[in-house]
C-alpha cells in the first residue's frame, strides 16, 4: 500500500505527455472534413491541419497559375510581370555602365548603345514571360498536373509515413521523459518521506 502513492507520480507524469502527443496527432489528421455545429456554424480547427493545407497548397497553385495567366494578357506598368521587365531594364542599364566609360565613343553613342542593350533584354524578358512560359504551360497542361497532385496528394499516406517515423518517436521519447520524471519524482517523494 505504501508503493502506491509513489506509483502514482508515474502515472501522473506519464499521462500528460501522452495526452500532448495524442492530441499534437489529433490536431493534424482529425477530423478529415468540416464540421457544423447543428449544420450551420462551422467547429473550428475543422478539418485537421494537414487536411487544412492540403486544400489550401492546391488551392494556391491554381490561383498562381491563373494570377501568371492573367498577368501576361495585362500591359499596364502595375502588373507583375511589367514590373520584372522595368527590373531586367534597370539591371541592364545598371550592368552596361561600362560603355560611359569608353573613351574612344562620342557620349551620344554611348547612351544609344548603353540603351539598345537594355532594350533587347527588356525585350527577350518580355517575350520569355509573356510568351514563352505560357507556351509551355499550355503544351504540358500544367493545370491538369495540379488537379493530377489534388488527386494523388493522398492524406491516408501522409498520416502512415508520419505514424511510422514521426509519431512513433515522439511517443517513444515524451514516455521515455515522462518516466524518468516520475521516477525522478518518486525517489525524491521517498528521501523527503
Amino acid at each position: 500500500m505504501a508503493f502506491i502513492r509513489p506509483l502514482s507520480f508515474i502515472f501522473l507524469n506519464v499521462l500528460p505527455g501522452m495526452i500532448v502527443v495524442f492530441s499534437i496527432k489529433a490536431f493534424l489528421f482529425y477530423p478529415k472534413k468540416e464540421k457544423y455545429y447543428f449544420g450551420r456554424k462551422k467547429v473550428p480547427l475543422t478539418p485537421g491541419y494537414a487536411y487544412k493545407k492540403k486544400i489550401w497548397l492546391i488551392r494556391k497553385l491554381s490561383r498562381l497559375l491563373s494570377d501568371y495567366i492573367r498577368d501576361t494578357k495585362d500591359e499596364s506598368d502595375s502588373s507583375r510581370i511589367s514590373k520584372w521587365e522595368q527590373e531586367a531594364f534597370r539591371k541592364a542599364w545598371k550592368k552596361c555602365e561600362f560603355i560611359s566609360n569608353i573613351s574612344l565613343l562620342p557620349k551620344a553613342f554611348k547612351e544609344k548603345i548603353r540603351y539598345f542593350i537594355s532594350v533587347i533584354v527588356f525585350e527577350i524578358v518580355k517575350q520569355f514571360f509573356r510568351s514563352f512560359v505560357p507556351y509551355l504551360m499550355e503544351r504540358y497542361s500544367v493545370e491538369k498536373y495540379v488537379e493530377l497532385l489534388d488527386k494523388k496528394l493522398d492524406m491516408e499516406i501522409i498520416r502512415g509515413y508520419f505514424n511510422r517515423y514521426i509519431f512513433k518517436y515522439m511517443l517513444l521519447i515524451t514516455l521515455a521523459i515522462c518516466l524518468i520524471n516520475g521516477l525522478w519524482n518518486m525517489i525524491i517523494y521517498f528521501i523527503i518521506k
